[in-house]
């Protein structure tokens, strides 16, 4: 050991001597962090990629550790290398190694090792051969088989320790113990030869200085180690990002399934949720139709017997009677016309809605719903005016159904028109098919509210609805009939400017007037 440290600290010039030693750790790290980088690949080709990169920059390290060193080395006397075996020993250095890491994967880290451990020495002693100078080399065999003991032992000892990999002290012992082991072979195998000064040894020594040679030396090993570094650094960082990737994408794939798990329940739930409502809704309707049915022979006795007692059939009656029995017979024309709305409603809703389609001039029908709502329009002193386009095509509908939503707009727009208004009924062809809207200067209708008067039993609470008795089944229900016809129903209204309520007939039910005349 005195004699070893001596060789160093005498012989050498110390700075080229931690050039050496740092680059020497450097290159053992990289090398160790490149063969992380090979165990972890999955496919053999990435894997032996890794390795040869790892045998190349453990071979560069090793050899400009040695070359590095071998010009500190002062011998007193000129020295040369011989470029031959200078470029044998890199190669040696470099193809070793590789192998070694390679047999380390797949053996054990020691054995692996232990080829290393020969690369080392076999790349030194292969350059000491490339030495050249006006000397003879005296070797001290026991100094020599020590510095390949030390570099064999070490190097397995090395592997041993990084390829066990259980903690990252693993890492830094193993890549401290193979720098060691480099370190360690060449400053042995160094104090193992003295050179004895001999006339007669033809050489030529190098043109350029030592010192300068071995920092352009180093920095080019460093430049290639560093690369390799670098590579193995963003590798790793890549392919841990990779991996928590793939964490989260499996995490948000399982928050995904049981979510879809949740859902599938609450679908299945809702769709039995939705088959009961249906059944209730069915069975609603068929009682509405049901009780509608029973209600209206009642109701049109009373309707009948009331109209009776007010005609004194069997004898006059007070004035005050025959006001009862005017009440009574306008109540129960209310309630029939209810039921009759709610049993349209039930018979939509079961779908048993039939159209008695005829052909009809709509204008006549127009005028027919007219007469009937000029008393009541008269009495809310409310003009009454009709526009309709000359020459309409007739309409094959059914003609009681539109007659039923012409009366229940007419209606409507009476009920919320206040006295001196005007409603107005007009009928023109659109390209759509056949157009017939009522307006009326009423009290109209608030945005917001309009789709709320599309539903059943949907009222506006305002000052002239209450003023006005109704069940809100009007528009609905006139909505429901027009769309029986393939129809549509559009209603526009301006809050104090008024309402108009379109509906509009395909041209599939127009027939052409002539024929229709003719066929009737």
């Amino acid at each position: 050991m005195i004699r070893v440290l001596g060789c160093i600290f005498q012989q050498h010039d110390l700075r080229l001597v931690v050039v050496a030693a740092g680059l020497c750790v450097l290159a053992c790290a990289t090398a160790l962090t490149m063969i992380t980088r090979a165990r972890a690949a999955e496919e053999q080709r990435t894997r032996l990629i890794w390795l040869a990169g790892a045998g190349a920059v453990a071979g560069s390290g090793i050899w400009a550790t040695h070359f590095i060193a071998m010009l500190a080395y002062s011998a007193g006397m000129p020295i040369a290398f011989e470029p031959g075996l200078t470029v044998l020993s890199a190669a040696i250095a470099m193809g070793l190694c590789g192998v070694g890491f390679a047999v380390a994967l797949m053996a054990g880290g020691a054995v692996g090792g232990m080829i290393c451990g020969f690369a080392i020495a076999a790349m030194h002693y292969a350059g000491m051969a490339a030495v050249q100078l006006p000397a003879r080399g005296v070797w001290d065999f026991p100094y020599v088989s020590a510095s390949i003991l030390i570099g064999v032992s070490l190097s397995g000892l090395a592997l041993h320790f990084a390829f066990r990999g259980r903690m990252r002290r693993d890492y830094v012992l193993g890549a401290g113990l193979f720098a060691l082991a480099i370190v360690g072979m060449h400053f042995t195998g160094m104090a193992a030869v003295r050179f004895v000064p001999e006339a007669g040894h033809a050489f030529s020594p190098m043109a350029m200085d030592p010192f300068a040679l071995a920092i352009v030396l180093a920095a080019s090993a460093a430049f290639i180690v560093g690369q390799g570094l670098i590579v193995a650094l963003v590798d790793r960082y890549l392919a841990r990002r990779a991996q928590g990737e793939s964490l989260r994408m499996r995490d948000h794939i399982a928050e995904l399934e049981t979510t879809q798990k949740a859902l599938k329940k609450a679908s299945n739930d809702l769709t039995v949720a939705l088959g009961v409502a249906a059944e209730a809704n069915h069975a609603k309707s068929n009682f509405l139709a049901s009780m509608s049915h029973e209600l209206r022979t009642p109701l049109n006795a009373i309707i009948g017997f009331s109209d009776t007692m007010m005609m004194e059939v069997f004898g006059p009656l007070s004035e005050r009677y025959k006001s009862y029995c005017a009440d009574i017979h306008h109540s129960g024309e209310h309630l029939l016309a209810l039921i009759n709305d709610v049993l349209d409603l039930s018979r939509l809703d079961a779908g048993h809605a039939d159209l008695h389609e005829e052909e009809f001039d709509p204008a006549e029908l127009i005028s027919e719903s007219l007469r009937m709502l000029m008393n009541q329009a008269g009495k809310a002193q409310i003009g009454l005016s009709t526009h309709i386009e000359p020459g309409l095509p007739w309409l094959k509908a059914d003609k009681r159904r539109i007659k039923q939503i012409l009366i229940n707009l007419m209606s409507n727009a009476l009920k919320f028109t206040p006295a001196g208004g005007q409603v107005r009924i007009s009928a023109r062809l659109v390209p759509e098919g056949l157009a017939m809207a009522v307006s009326d200067s009423g009290i109209g209708i608030e945005p917001q509210n309009i789709p709320k008067v599309m539903e059943r039993f949907g009222m506006v609470d305002s000052a002239m609805s209450r003023k006005h008795a109704g069940t809100g089944l009007g528009l609905p229900l006139s909505k429901q009939l027009t769309e029986l016809h393939g129809g549509s129903l559009a209603l526009e209204s301006t809050v104090n400017v008024g309402t108009t309520v379109t509906v509009t007939l395909p041209r599939e039910r127009l027939v052409a007037r002539d024929a229709a005349i003719a066929a009737a």
